[in-house]
């Protein structure tokens, strides 16, 4: 007894298979949860108020789904220069990866082809080959497979040793960061020497300039002290003058007092004459 062949699709509600039978998706969808709303109608009658609350629920997410394809068709339409694998179906995304495929050489088999038609019979499309040409064939690839084996380890071992040495230079890096904060440290000693040489250097200056301050205060003190000595040989300068002057008086006192004298003695030598 023949076996009837299940359509593809037919069970889940397939997009792809309701468009192969004519229906649009939109069609399909709808006839869908209608169907699911019928069935849950069939299966819960009593409480006839839960059957109405859950066939709206049913409605209303129907709805939801409708409005977003609606809106996502929209947006896809709206979209200028986008990717066509955004609306593609399966079967069309396949046959892009088969064309990528066949830009370096590989194509798809054809199943039927080599599985045939006939199952009592050798009717495949595959070409004869005899035991011996087998195992040579099959000897040469297991060659080529050894040396492609070969290949592919020397690969990793390119990779290893591009790993170690990129770890070698990171190493590598790492002992002159290691160097440059030595010179960055040293330059900080610099610094802090050069620092203490300025600090030095205006604590210097503020030596000498004390120094100075206590020479100014020691010749400000000389020059009051000379100061006391100055004012008495001037009052001794006075006292002189004063004495000279003195002097002058009584001479000049004594000269009147001869000028007296000498005209008596004249006034009286007239007198006797």
């Amino acid at each position: 007894m023949a076996v009837k062949k299940r359509e593809n699709g037919s069970l889940t509600g397939s997009k792809r298979y309701a468009a192969e039978k004519g229906k649009t998706v939109e069609e399909q969808t709808q006839e869908n949860h209608a169907k699911a709303v019928e069935k849950i109608k069939a299966r819960f009658q009593k409480p006839e108020n839960a059957v109405n609350v859950l066939a709206d629920g049913v409605r209303t997410v129907a709805q939801g789904v409708k409005g977003v394809e609606r809106a996502a068709r929209t947006v896809r339409q709206a979209v200028s220069g986008g990717s066509s694998t955004v609306t593609d179906d399966a079967k069309q995304s396949l046959n892009k990866a088969s064309e990528i495929a066949s830009e370096y050489g590989i194509k798809e088999i054809e199943i039927s082809d080599l599985l045939g038609s006939d199952p009592y019979a050798a009717d495949a499309n595959i070409p004869e080959m005899k035991a011996a040409d087998a195992n040579r064939e099959k000897l040469k690839i297991q060659r080529q497979n050894n040396a492609l084996e070969v290949r592919l380890e020397k690969i990793k071992q390119g990779r290893k040793v591009v790993a170690v040495a990129t770890e070698q230079r990171r190493l590598i890096g790492d002992f002159v960061d290691f160097s440059t904060m030595g010179i960055e440290t040293a330059t900080k000693v610099v610094k802090n020497q050069i620092a203490d040489t300025k600090y030095q250097t205006e604590q210097s200056k503020l030596e000498e300039s004390e120094e100075l301050l206590y020479q100014q205060r020691v010749a400000t003190q000389g020059t009051m002290n000379l100061t006391h000595g100055i004012e008495d040989e001037w009052q001794l300068k006075f006292q002189l003058q004063a004495t000279k002057n003195d002097r002058l008086r009584l001479d000049i006192e004594g000269s009147h007092r001869d000028n007296d004298i000498k005209r008596e003695e004249l006034e009286a030598r007239l007198v006797e004459v």
